[in-house]
């Protein structure tokens, strides 16, 4: 029996690589541990990373039913790729069929209160359905990627749920830069989100979400400007809600 307390993080500290960090969870706690990813490029590598640590993961992502066409298709590269399925959780119907009708399909676009109340249906609310089955819940944070997410640690013990279940986040390649996860792909073959290889004019895409909410960014803007674009303000420091601890 593996109990998530600080005892098991220091147990896992002590494993310095991430292929044998991420091997090891899978060996402990096997389909109660999971990959959670868009597809970006720090979820693609850890999947790869699992394969290689002759693991076969269990990988989710949330399907918002607003996603680019491209990430549909990249889906079953993936899936091709390393023969496994991928878990693809969707909002609640009736949710959102009541959401729409009360805000209107756009609602994101009339304050910063709505398009947080949207991606809490689309993504918050399905992702706490899938941690309720899950130990362990494995993610693509890194900490180079916005000034919110510099302070992200490795390891976290999450509380989950009204009796509080602890379980634990990690974050294998929190640490890594963009170039090393490049160069990883690079040298491994990984599968990558076309998106992310898309560039016209110095624009290019450097965080995906949904299709409306998200664009590609210029050379001299932060990582996330691309993500509810019309919120931008001097601070880049923009969520979803995944992330962010609970009050």
């Amino acid at each position: 029996m593996n109990h998530i307390d600080q005892n098991l993080i220091s147990e896992l500290e002590k494993i310095t690589d991430p292929k044998d960090l991420i091997g090891e969870i899978f060996r402990r706690f096997g389909n109660r541990a999971a990959i959670g990813t868009s597809f970006q490029l720090t979820g693609s590598v850890m999947i790869d990373l699992a394969i290689q640590a002759k693991i076969k993961p269990r990988v989710f992502t949330l399907d918002t039913l607003r996603l680019f066409p491209e990430t549909y298709a990249f889906f079953k590269t993936i899936e091709k790729k390393y023969k496994i399925t991928i878990k693809k959780i969707k909002p609640d119907p009736k949710k959102l069929e009541q959401m729409i009708k009360q805000h209107g399909e756009f609602l994101f676009f009339d304050s910063k209160e709505k398009q947080e109340f949207c991606c809490h249906l689309r993504k918050v609310e399905p992702n706490e359905r899938v941690l309720e089955t899950l130990d362990v819940w494995l993610t693509g944070l890194r900490a180079d990627q916005s000034e919110g997410r510099s302070q992200t640690p490795c390891f976290q013990i999450l509380e989950q749920g009204e009796k509080k279940r602890p379980i634990l986040k990690v974050a294998p390649l929190v640490n890594w830069t963009e170039n090393q996860l490049r160069d990883y792909a690079k040298k491994n073959k990984v599968p990558t989100h076309p998106l992310l290889d898309w560039k016209k004019d110095g624009w290019y895409y450097e965080s995906l979400g949904c299709i409306i909410c998200t664009t590609p960014i210029s050379p001299n803007e932060p990582r996330r400007a691309g993500r509810w674009r019309w919120f931008n303000t001097k601070t880049d420091d923009k969520e979803c809600g995944l992330h962010i601890p609970k009050k």
